[in-house]
C-alpha cells in the first residue's frame, strides 16, 4: 500500500513539474524578442507606403494584427476593444487575422466573438504583415494617410497593465491631436509576442496553445 502511494505521489509530482516547466518555458519565451525573419521588410516612421488594400480608404488607419493561437493576442484583445470603442468615430480600425486558414469562417468567428464592428481581413500568407514590416502578434500599425506614423507594441508587457507605457494608444492620441509621432524607448518597437503562423513551425504553434 505504501509503495502504491509513493508511486502515485512521484507520478503526480512529475506531471506537475512537467506542466510547470512547459509554462515556465512559455513565459520565458514571451520575455524575449520575437525572432526576426530573414525576409523582413524594414520600414521606418515617416515612410510612405504603397498598400493596395488601403487605396480606397480615405481616413487615417489603425491596423491591429491578431492571431487566435497566440496567448499574447488573447491577453491584448481587451485593450484593443477599449480603443475601438473610444476612437472608432475618429479613425478607421482594421483587424488583420494571422491564420493559415484561408476561410471566411475565421472572420465570422472573430466578429462574433469580439463584436467590434470593424473591417476584418484574412492574411494567411502574411502578405499584409510583410508589406507593413510586421512579424509578430499582437502588433499595431498606425497610418497617417499612406505614411507610417507608428508601428510597434501595445505596451511593455503582454498583460497591458501599465498606463504610462501604452505606446499604441499614446501614438494614436498624438495623431488625433495633430501632434508629431511620439519618441518612445526601444521597447516600444522591438517585437515581443508570437511569430506569425507563416513564419513558425508546427512545434512552436503547439507551445503557443498554452
Amino acid at each position: 500500500m505504501k509503495l502504491k502511494i509513493l508511486t502515485y505521489t512521484i507520478l503526480f509530482v512529475s506531471i506537475l513539474s512537467l506542466i510547470g516547466l512547459m509554462f515556465w518555458k512559455q513565459e520565458y519565451k514571451f520575455l524575449q524578442p520575437t525572432p526576426i525573419p530573414e525576409n523582413l521588410k524594414t520600414i521606418h516612421k515617416g515612410d510612405t507606403l504603397d498598400i493596395p488594400f488601403l487605396r480606397t480608404f480615405q481616413k487615417n488607419t489603425y491596423i491591429h494584427f491578431y492571431n487566435y493561437d497566440c496567448p499574447c493576442s488573447r491577453f491584448n484583445i481587451k485593450e484593443f476593444q477599449a480603443m475601438v470603442r473610444k476612437y472608432d468615430d475618429q479613425i478607421k480600425f482594421i483587424a488583420v487575422l494571422q491564420t493559415e486558414d484561408n476561410d471566411a469562417k475565421a472572420i465570422k468567428k472573430f466578429k462574433k466573438k469580439y463584436d467590434l464592428g470593424i473591417e476584418t481581413l484574412l492574411d494567411p500568407k502574411g502578405e499584409i504583415a510583410h508589406t507593413l514590416g510586421v512579424y509578430s502578434t499582437p502588433q499595431a500599425v498606425i497610418l497617417k494617410g499612406n505614411t507610417l506614423f507608428y508601428k510597434g507594441n501595445y505596451n511593455k508587457a503582454r498583460f497591458c497593465l501599465s498606463k504610462n507605457t501604452r505606446f499604441a494608444e499614446l501614438a494614436l492620441a498624438a495623431l488625433l491631436n495633430n501632434e508629431p509621432s511620439p519618441s518612445f524607448p526601444a521597447i516600444a518597437e522591438i517585437a515581443y509576442g508570437c511569430e506569425l503562423p507563416i513564419n513558425s513551425t508546427p512545434k512552436k504553434r503547439f507551445y503557443n496553445l498554452f
